[in-house]
């Protein structure tokens, strides 16, 4: 009933409210970043998503060339199993069952390698981003940063938006 993002909405909603209770004495700025553009725009997020989704799609296709020959020998063994006798049946069927064991090991070893993968194209520019808004909340008082690629914002005021000047960090090589 209730998606991921109305769940965040509702926990942001909270710490608003629950910040306004404990803080109402001083009022401090919210402010938000769009993730989705900084990955749009900054050149060094581009390059390394479009190397992630290249070594996704080597992935899949490692996978279809497994799933592909792993068809092709139970299909021969299918066609020929009226042909063969018993030990070359048995040696074949053993064959397969290698041969899968080995396809659902790959397939357990795809989630490691992606997030591998990952953790070295994605996440150091994610806590580069990180770093940034950091400072940007501490040299500008903020009380609060969202990302409105990860929450529904219905409305902003500009003057809130510190995308631009994220990007001019990450451009300028600020951390």
């Amino acid at each position: 009933m209730f998606g991921t993002k109305t769940i965040r909405l509702a926990l942001v909603a909270g710490a608003l409210l629950a910040a306004g209770v404990a803080g109402a004495a001083e009022l401090k700025p919210l402010a938000i970043i769009d993730s989705a553009r900084i990955a749009e725009e900054y050149e060094a997020a581009r390059d390394a998503q479009e190397q992630y989704q290249k070594f996704i799609r080597e992935l899949e296709r490692e996978v279809a060339d497994k799933e592909k020959a792993l068809t092709a020998l139970m299909e021969e063994i299918d066609s020929q199993k009226l042909l063969l006798g018993q030990d070359a049946l048995a040696t074949k069927t053993q064959q397969f069952e290698r041969q899968r064991a080995e396809y659902f090991q790959f397939r357990e070893s795809i989630d490691q390698r992606a997030e591998a993968e990952y953790k070295t194209r994605i996440q150091p520019i994610l806590d580069q981003v990180k770093t940034i808004v950091e400072r940007l909340g501490k040299e500008r008082n903020y009380g609060l940063i969202l990302d409105s690629a990860a929450v529904s914002v219905l409305y902003v005021n500009p003057e809130f938006d510190l995308t631009n000047d994220v990007l001019q960090s990450l451009v300028r090589g600020d951390k």
